[in-house]
Formats: structure tokens, sequence, C-alpha cells
């Protein structure tokens, strides 16, 4: 992990030239990123755009009082680490800023040692704060899960994930590409005794190899290059409740044993340390692959399989399911009408035109296809030319060829734009919002710019 990744950022507020340059040039010599502005105005943009870890904020400044811009820094965001800045004699205004929000004040002339000691409580204050919102997002409870059962398939599926509820076993669940394996285990968690328990997702294939077994597992401060404190594993915040490994094939040989004693003993132990720690998850993992041929080429543990696959579940694929498709299709329907301000229905014929189609891409096709129709279709009513038209398209496809849905890219920028409207343009809570590093929005929009942005700051 570099040092850019985890350098924290200042945003200096500063109206004295000289003294603006001085600390500008002192705070990058403590290793922070700086953002140095000569007045409030431009500041409350920035910050907008992405608001950094600690502000420094004189009091007196041109234009918009420090006072004022204290009140609307944290209207933007409440959370942000706000240090005013005082001249000698004018104390009580600090006080009084702190009650407004303000998390400490330094009076000038201010020692360099004192400067670092304050914006370093600040900057870990915030890495908290974030490192706190974190753990919230991936530890939330999972609400309860109903599922549409009007097949026979997927009410002998749901039949059965209500059994295997009541038990605290490990599970498997196996099944093709978008069949709704992780819609399974929820339903599984919020069924059981854990439900009012953390419920944390873990998606084996689209963690990075390099932070795979930190993020699982936790690491202790100094564990490797960037590791500036300690950080809790997601085994850990599962404690209590339930951990869905999804797409487990895609974890690495060489971090199975680890994962096998989690599961088989509940014992972890952090990157770094020697200290081994209990934990408490039930688990349940899922994956499209046949790992009894990764087995027999040695690209799966087959001590950890029996582990995991104590109880194996299938999940029906959707061309089991046709009595489902019409169901589905409208609650899809109706999600992207609330999303989108219209009022779209499905007519009977553009039903029947559904469940005739093979559905290679399972749930997550039947899904796109809603997302496309309700884009492109006029409407107010969808019939059977619209789905053939907009979707799926009027000549058969064969099961190799490409899926009838919205292309990777689409439905990447499509999920961009809505969390940058949906945040005012805030790209850390729309990153946040979208799952992904700041650092990886920032290239998606650059790429979808076609220039780089100049401007980009450090990732966080």
């Amino acid at each position: 992990m570099s040092s850019k990744e985890t350098t924290a950022s200042v945003l200096l507020i500063e109206d004295d030239d000289s003294l603006r340059r001085v600390w500008s040039d002192e705070l990058q010599r403590m290793g922070f990123a700086v953002k140095a502005l000569a007045r409030a105005e431009p500041a409350l943009d920035a910050v907008r755009l992405e608001p950094p870890d600690a502000i420094l904020l004189d009091l007196n400044l041109p234009g918009m009082p420090g006072m004022q811009a204290l009140e609307k820094l944290l209207a933007i965001d409440n959370t942000l680490q706000i240090i005013v800045c005082t001249g000698h004699g004018t104390v009580p205004l600090a006080v009084d800023a702190m009650r407004r929000g303000a998390m400490d004040f330094l009076a000038k002339p201010v020692s360099l040692d004192v400067m670092e000691q304050t914006v370093r409580r600040a900057t870990g204050t915030a890495s908290l704060l974030q490192e706190n919102a974190r753990l919230k997002r991936i530890t939330a409870s999972a609400a309860p899960v109903g599922t549409i059962t009007l097949s026979p398939a997927s009410q002998r599926f749901d039949a059965t994930l209500q059994r295997v509820a009541q038990t605290q076993q490990t599970v498997l669940l196996l099944g093709e590409s978008g069949t709704g394996k992780e819609l399974g285990a929820r339903r599984i968690h919020a069924l059981g005794q854990r439900a009012h328990m953390p419920f944390v997702v873990i998606n084996c294939g689209a963690m990075p190899r390099h932070l795979m077994e930190s993020e699982l597992f936790g690491h202790v401060k100094g564990a490797f290059t960037g590791a500036e404190q300690k950080r809790l594993g997601l085994f850990e915040a599962a404690s209590g409740g339930t951990i869905f490994l999804d797409e487990i094939a895609e974890l690495p040989l060489d971090l199975q044993p680890a994962l096998l004693r989690a599961v088989q003993f509940g014992e972890i132990r952090p990157v770094g340390s020697d200290v081994v720690r209990k934990v408490d998850v039930r688990v349940i993992a899922a994956t499209h692959r046949d790992l009894h041929a990764m087995i027999q080429s040695e690209r799966f543990r087959e001590d950890l399989y029996y582990r995991l696959a104590v109880l194996e579940v299938r999940v029906p694929p959707l061309r089991e399911r046709t009595e489902d498709i019409g169901e589905l299709a409208r609650l899809f329907l109706g999600q992207q009408n609330a999303r989108n301000g219209r009022t779209l229905m499905l007519s009977p014929s553009a039903v029947g035109r559904l469940e005739r189609h093979p559905w290679p891409g399972n749930v997550r096709e039947l899904e796109n296809v809603i997302v496309r129709l309700s884009v492109l279709a006029a409407g107010p009513e969808l019939n059977a030319a619209d789905v053939d038209e907009f979707a799926i398209g009027s000549r058969p496809q064969a099961q190799s060829g490409p899926l009838p849905t919205l292309s990777l890219r689409e439905l990447e920028k499509t999920a961009i734009q809505e969390a940058m409207r949906r945040f005012d343009g805030n790209k850390r809570k729309a990153a946040e919002a979208l799952g992904v590093a700041l650092k990886t929005l920032y290239n998606k929009l650059n790429a979808s710019d076609g220039a780089e942005d100049a401007d980009e700051p450090e990732a966080q």
C-alpha cells in the first residue's frame, strides 16, 4: 500500500499570504496533503467536492466571516474535523466556535509542534469516523427478506431455506450466476436466531488479493506499509451474526487454510499479530463453479469444501421458475418507476414474452431487461413488441451468445451518475454508496470524461 493511499488531507483557510505559505509548507513537511485557500467561499465548494480529513480555519477572514464559514461547512458535513485559528486575546471567540461544532482551536502565534499534534488528532478522529461508517455499512442487520414463490421450484427452495435457517450449520449455496444466491443467504439469516445481529457480505472475487487477508481478519498497527492503525476484520465485524462468502471459489489457495480454521474453530489471527482471536459467526458460502472439479485440479481444498458444505442447497435457475417471472418483472418495474418517476405497466403480452425467454442470465438478466425497458420504451403499458424491440430481440439467442442486457460499462455509468446525483456531487459519499474506493471513482469519472482530472485529491 503506497503512502499516497494513506496520506491524510488538510484544508487550510488563511487570508495572510505569508502565513498561509509557511503553514502549508510545514504541514506538507509533516506528511499531510494540503490544499490552501485565502477565503471561505471557494472552500465550501472544495469540501462539497471532496471532504478533507481536517480543516484549519482562520476566524478573521475577508468576505464570509470565519464563524459563518464554520456553520456552513458543518452544514455540508457535520463530521468535519475543524480546527479554528484565532489571534491573541480572542480565546472566547474560539470557545464559542467549539460550542458550534469546531473540534479544537489554535491561538496565534502557533507552535508547530502543537499544530502537528492537533492536526494529527483531528485526522485520526476523521479516520475513526470513516472506519465506523464502513463497519456500520457492512454490518447492518439484514432486513426481513421475502421471496416470490409462485412456482413449485421456488416453493421447494424456500421451504429448504426455512429449515436450514433454524440450524447454526454452515451452508453452501450452489447455482448459476444471477440466480439470487445472496438473497437466499439473507433469507436464511433473516429467518434464523441471528436475525438481529450483523449480516456481512464478502465478495471473494472482487476483493484485491493484497488486501484480502487484512479485510477478512483485520491487521494490527504497523503490520505492513500503510497500516497506520489497527483495523477490525470483517469476521470480527460480523461477530454474533452471519458472514456470507460470495464467489468462494475465487478465494486464493494460500488463504484457504486460514479460512478453514475460522470456519472450523472460530479462530482468526489479524495480520501482523501473534494473538489468536475467537469469533462467533455463522458462515454461508456461495459459488456458481464446480468445486469438485476444482478440488481435482488442486485449486480448492477438499477439507474446506466439506467444512462449508455441511448443508448444501441448490438455487434453482429462472427457467425452472416460469411462474415467478411476471411477479419478479413487476417488482423490478415498480422499483424503476419509483427511481425514474414513471408509471409504466406490463401488459399480459409482455409477461407472456418474458416467460418464453430461456433466461441464461437468470434473475439478474431479467432485472437488466426491465431496466432497459423502463428507460427506452415509451409506455405507459409495455407490450411484447416493446420487449422484443428494446430488450430481448425477436431472434432466438444461443446459450453461448451475448446476454440481452446492458453492457457492464453502461450499467457502471448509470450507477455512478445516480450516486453522484443522489449525493449532490459528493464523491466520497458516492464512492461509499457504490462500495468502491474513492480513487476508483475518480478514475471512472476521468475515463468517462476522456481527460485526467488535475485536481484529483489523495485517495482516503
